[in-house]
């Protein structure tokens, strides 16, 4: 029985119109399909914006931290240089001496090596002062640091202990050495220089303690050099040596209208 004409066309058109519905679906679910993506992406791209505003502040915040540590170790270095530093002189002060001095010892006792510690005081320093100010008594301290630093080997400690006393460390030195170095000190010293309108000339005592002659203590060998010094002093002599506890002095000192 054959199909009435006019059921097949309404059939036809359901046929139709449902192919169009399934464009219309199709294009629907791609558009929203398009739409979840557009979403995701600028998600996504919102995040790495995001990311990268928290890592330019974290790299800000980490150049800071590492600007206010590098200042607060400047900081540290500058106040422990303050602490061991003579502030008229520049030269390592007390507080380096033992330290540097204990140290040595210990070096020179591990290696069977001498060490000789000088004890240095100028000469007249009172009278300078009074004669010609304490501004121009500074600035002589300020010239002998400069000629110790400069006739001393780099390997040689020098210290100002106070007032216008020196202690110098200088390790692998003995007997004739210790002659030849102090001979060395007085004679760079004692050169003119200009001072203001003046030219001066400085004087200095200074005993030396070597070890282990005179004791593997800092404290016994800067005290032995010490009362050379003292006795080089009262004798009118350039410097004492005391080694094992028995003062040796030189001749003593000549006057400069007494020279050929």
């Amino acid at each position: 029985m054959s199909a009435d004409p006019e059921s097949s066309d309404r059939l036809a058109q359901i046929n139709l119109d449902i192919e169009v519905a399934e464009r219309r679906l199709s294009e629907v679910l791609s558009r929203i399909a398009h739409a979840r993506s557009e979403e995701r992406l600028g998600a996504l791209h919102w995040m790495v914006v995001e990311n990268e505003r928290l890592y330019a502040e974290l790299h800000d915040q980490n150049l800071r931290a590492a600007r206010e540590a590098d200042s607060a170790h400047a900081a540290l270095q500058e106040a422990i240089r303050a602490a061991e530093t003579d502030p008229l002189t520049q030269l390592p002060n007390r507080i380096v001496l033992w330290d540097r001095l204990t140290h040595e010892i210990a070096l020179a006792k591990r290696h069977a090596l001498p060490l000789a510690v000088l004890f240095l005081d100028l000469d007249d320093f009172k009278m300078t002062n009074d004669r010609l100010g304490h501004k121009a008594g500074d600035q002589v301290l300020q010239h002998v640091a400069s000629v110790l630093k400069s006739t001393l080997r780099a390997s040689d400690t020098v210290c100002r202990i106070g007032g216008d006393e020196f202690v110098i460390v200088a390790a692998n030195v003995a007997g004739d050495g210790v002659l030849g170095l102090i001979n060395k000190i007085t004679a760079a010293i004692a050169e003119p220089w200009e001072l203001a309108d003046a030219v001066l000339t400085q004087r200095v005592s200074i005993g030396a303690s070597g070890f282990p002659e005179d004791g593997d203590q800092a404290e016994d060998l800067v005290r032995k050099a010490d009362e050379a010094m003292y006795l080089a002093k009262l004798a009118d002599r350039a410097w004492g040596v005391a080694l094992s506890g028995c003062p040796l002095l030189p001749p003593a000192r000549v006057a400069p209208d007494e020279t050929h």
